[in-house]
């Protein structure tokens, strides 16, 4: 209130750009080297705690650590969308065709095989199938964790869309950053086989989660840019 009494501009940057930006992966990165960005780690990570809660999730964090940059055993396997999308199709009838791509993205760090996170994304009804083993479910949602670390919000909003309960009335329905900010609960607008699937259901309740803390956050954001005046006189 004080800064628009006193004709200051509040300058802003929108969801869509700010998504753009690999936020928590810089953050990583600083966070492995700290020798030599020891003094910008501690508020760059009070800065996103207080900005954008929805990246600094205490699950998230845990599971960083885990399917973070660090490798697993190479895997001697040339990534391409091909392969990906010729392991999908065959998912339930050849699930270790599956297994082994999904094994290769494990073994590669998280820069390396985002350019296939679209790719990848597109794929996850598949995985919804009665006849997919659990054990690549469980496989397709360590790769998505692996993702996670690099461009989150990009991921969800690809993700929701992917599993997006599509019927004859609103085929061509996109949900973007800016309707989940508002309505964080079109989330759970997803293939009812989703709640069957613990692997994805787990995803699902990940980007919850983080939508409901981006929401709140949002919400204050909008309360300090645009605040109520009182009316003299």
């Amino acid at each position: 209130a004080m800064l628009i009494a006193n004709g200051r501009k509040i300058k802003s940057y929108s969801t869509a750009f700010l998504s753009e930006l690999p936020i928590k992966y810089l953050l990583h990165q600083a966070q492995k080297d700290q020798l030599s960005y020891g003094g910008l780690f501690s508020p760059l990570l009070r800065l996103l705690a207080t900005h954008f809660p929805q990246l600094s999730l205490v699950d998230d964090w845990m599971d960083d650590q885990v399917f973070g940059d660090t490798c697993r055993h190479q895997v001697d396997f040339k990534l391409s969308e091909t392969f990906i999308n010729d392991a999908f199709n065959c998912i339930e009838t050849n699930p270790y065709k599956t297994g082994k791509v999904l094994k290769a993205m494990l073994s590669k760090n998280p820069t390396e095989i985002w350019p296939f996170a679209e790719t990848f994304v597109k794929h996850v009804k598949c995985v919804l199938g009665e006849g997919v083993p659990r054990h690549i479910q469980e496989l397709y949602r360590e790769v998505w964790l692996r993702l996670n670390t690099v461009l989150p919000r990009c991921l969800w909003i690809m993700t929701i869309n992917a599993l997006l309960d599509i019927n004859s009335v609103a085929k061509n329905v996109t949900i973007t950053q800016e309707n989940v900010l508002v309505d964080p609960l079109q989330v759970l607008r997803c293939d009812i086989r989703v709640f069957r699937c613990g692997p994805i259901l787990k995803i699902i309740l990940r980007i919850l989660e983080a939508s409901l803390a981006a929401s709140r956050c949002q919400l204050s954001r909008h309360l300090l840019d645009k605040p109520l005046l009182e009316k003299s006189g």
